[in-house]
């Protein structure tokens, strides 16, 4: 809540609900500079997507949305990332080249399909240590960093709005979180 309404007396007391839900968010960006479409990994019981949760994806704008029973990324639906975004979206610029994709140590990432997969599509695999983000990851201060600033500045721009009422759901994370 903003610190007017809190002055005014109208709100006494303050709950939270509890019930959260998870949005994973997988990022890929490449060296050139030029964006790469991330995917939104929604949480639904039955693995489908709803159409509002997209309703305020406009003519333009792209991301790969996907859903899975408790809203995390899995094997399959990074191979699937892989696969359908990544590899499309970065293969002419290496023409007959190898492309370099550097990941954490994340399980899904090292397995023997994905091992075979990176292989055929001709990207080499750099893995980085576990618990060496901060010191080996320079995208999570230069860039995801400032993402999480935004999007942190965005919900309390919602919530200042609504003067505290408004929630974030799924099906208004895209057009808080969307880039601009």
């Amino acid at each position: 809540m903003t610190k007017q309404v809190y002055d005014s007396g109208k709100i006494i007391v303050v709950k939270q609900d509890g019930s959260r839900e998870f949005i994973s968010l997988l990022a890929s960006i490449c060296a050139d500079g030029t964006k790469i479409p991330l995917a939104l990994i929604y949480k639904g019981a039955s693995g489908d997507l709803q159409d509002s949760w997209l309703d305020d994806l406009k003519e333009g704008e792209y991301a790969w949305f996907t859903s899975s029973t408790n809203g995390w990324s899995s094997n399959a639906l990074r191979l699937a990332y892989l696969t359908q975004v990544f590899d499309p979206t970065t293969r002419a610029k290496a023409g007959r080249g190898r492309r370099l994709l550097i990941v954490d140590g994340h399980s899904s990432y090292v397995n023997m399909e994905f091992i075979r997969t990176y292989d055929r599509l001709k990207i080499l695999l750099l893995i980085l240590l576990p618990h060496s983000t901060y010191r080996l990851q320079p995208l999570d201060v230069g860039c995801f960093l400032l993402l999480s600033t935004c999007y942190s500045t965005e919900i309390n721009r919602l919530l200042d709005s609504s003067e505290g009422i408004s929630s974030l759901t799924k099906r208004t994370f895209w057009s808080v979180f969307k880039p601009t």
